[in-house]
This record gives structure tokens, sequence and C-alpha cells, in this order.
């Protein structure tokens, strides 16, 4: 007897149907909420990960072709590029739209990168990502360089 109230075929019952639809929205709920900062997270990192990509392309192509490749960062464009001495432009790339570049201590926001490997100048470039500062450090020597989030 106690089987048959168990398998009702009535349905489910209002008090049942609306605890369900909590559940859910709760979770829908915290869902939305986490995206955003996932969203900025991910956008800083494609950011960092492209600039790296890109600066060490320049150097292993100054070093390869054994010739001068100039990079420059443009703060009023929101870009930066590099440029090849014979091979001309190597690679020209939109600073995504969150990010800026705001400045830095690096002599007019370009160096060289000499045949083999040193770069011409040192310093740093300043982006600020949703009022989080990103910096680009060049050191003096062997051209290396450090991206500090």
């Amino acid at each position: 007897m106690a089987l048959g109230i168990l398998r009702s075929n009535r349905g489910f019952t209002l008090l049942e149907s609306l605890i369900v639809l909590t559940v859910v929205s709760a979770v829908l709920l915290f869902g939305i909420i986490t995206v955003n900062p996932a969203m900025e997270w991910m956008q800083k990192r494609m950011f960092v990960s492209q600039l790296k990509a890109d600066l060490y392309h320049a150097h292993s192509h100054a070093i390869n072709r054994k010739e001068r490749v100039s990079v420059s960062f443009s703060k009023g464009d929101n870009r930066y590029s590099a440029t090849g001495e014979s091979s001309g432009v190597l690679f020209i790339r939109d600073v995504p739209h969150p990010v800026k570049i705001t400045g830095g201590s690096l002599s007019q926001l370009r160096f060289h990168i000499t045949p083999d490997g040193t770069i011409n100048h040192f310093g740093v470039v300043n982006f600020v990502l949703d009022d989080h500062p990103i910096d680009l450090t060049f050191h003096i020597g062997r051209g290396r360089f450090v991206v500090k989030e």
C-alpha cells in the first residue's frame, strides 16, 4: 500500500517544482556572477602570452637573420610592432580593448634588438588592465625581459 503512494501518476507537487526551480536558479546565478572575473583573467593571460610570444619571435628573428629588429610601443594607437632592418614588418599588434599602454621608463617606448641578441635600451613599459598594472621590464644585456602582473 505504501508502494502505491510512492508510485503515484499524479506528477510533481507545487512544492517540489518550486524547490527544483530555486536550486536551478541559484546555480545559474552563481555561474553568471563568476563569468566576469574569469573573462578578465583570461583576457589578461591571453594578452601576456601573445606579448611574450611576439617578443621571443622578434628576438629569434634578429639572431637567426643577423639583422637589427626595432620594437616599438605606441601609447596613442595602443599597439606595438616589430620591424626588421631588411625584412620589413614582422608584426603589428593592436593591444586588446581592456588593456592600455600607459607609458614607462623605456626611452621613447622603443628599443632595438641587435643581430647578436642584445638590446640597446633597458627599462619598463607599463600596461593597465581594469586598474591592474602589468609591467614589462627589459634587462640590460642579453635582451631578457620579465612580465610582472
